[in-house]
């Protein structure tokens, strides 16, 4: 069955229709989720086109940036990414992903279809959409923006309002994550941290952030380095933010949903940047 990824796209396999489409901009596995509190977890990997920021560092501007979104998005409707992941094999979860996968309505119509064909469904969104299918995922991965985005999420309220209202009572589990770059983010992080209510989540992660490199070049082992520069730079960013955790736990109470994160994907597959 074809695999659809932003570089090698098949449009040929699908017969136009008029039911609506979602702009896919990769769909592939089984791989290996590298963040939050699916970190190992095997699942396949579904990102949709079109997000609400531009993050300065975001690792997937190709699914953020209306011109890259247009060159390589794959318009599919919901019985077309259906028959796609059937072909991928059987594995515990499926993760929306993007840009920001809450921007697509009939993006939920996929889940009843995902379940039963024996997968989960796991979302990854920023915070300020709501969609009623979200309510129908397994898991639900919330990362606001800090400072060092570009994109601070001052509006922190409506996010605040759902994750209450959904809370303690709710089938599905709630993960915040937040990406963290410098002390302005860590303070942010923290902040989020102290005004969220311990029900409203599952797992709290402070995330380190990876390091945004240069494009390595085509010379004899620039690639080479260019991986072993960023498993370094995660590394070097993760205990980084570590000594910050360990230094405020000495004087402030975290409870045991709080978790250090990376991007464990990179220290996986350090030379790809997508597919993975």
């Amino acid at each position: 069955m074809t695999k659809v990824n932003g570089t090698n796209r098949s449009r040929s396999v699908f017969k136009r229709s008029k039911e609506p489409r979602i702009p896919v901009m990769e769909l592939f596995g089984p791989t290996i989720q590298g963040e939050g509190l699916m970190t190992g977890t095997l699942t396949h990997f579904l990102r949709t086109g079109g997000c609400g920021l531009a993050c300065k560092w975001c690792d997937s501007l190709f699914a953020v940036k209306p011109k890259l979104i247009k060159k390589y998005r794959t318009m599919m409707t919901v019985p077309e990414i259906i028959q796609t992941v059937e072909g991928m094999g059987v594995v515990p979860y499926i993760t929306f992903t993007g840009g920001d996968p809450c921007l697509h309505q009939h993006l939920g119509d996929t889940i009843p279809a995902f379940n039963s064909m024996g997968l989960r469904v796991a979302v990854e969104t920023q915070g300020q959409l709501f969609p009623e299918w979200l309510e129908k995922a397994d898991v639900v991965t919330f990362s606001p923006k800090g400072p060092s985005s570009g994109n601070i999420m001052d509006d922190i309220e409506p996010l605040y309002a759902w994750l209450n209202s959904h809370s303690p009572r709710r089938t599905f589990r709630i993960c915040i994550k937040v990406v963290v770059f410098n002390s302005e983010d860590f303070t942010y992080a923290k902040a989020l941290y102290e005004t969220m209510h311990h029900t409203w989540y599952d797992a709290f992660y402070f995330t380190a952030g990876t390091p945004m490199l240069a494009p390595p070049g085509k010379g004899e082992g620039e690639m080479e380095q260019w991986a072993s520069d960023r498993v370094i730079g995660v590394l070097e960013s993760q205990q980084k933010l570590a000594t910050k955790l360990i230094n405020v736990a000495r004087t402030m109470q975290f409870n045991d949903k709080v978790h250090l994160g990376s991007q464990q994907h990179v220290l996986i597959w350090p030379n790809q940047e997508q597919g993975v």
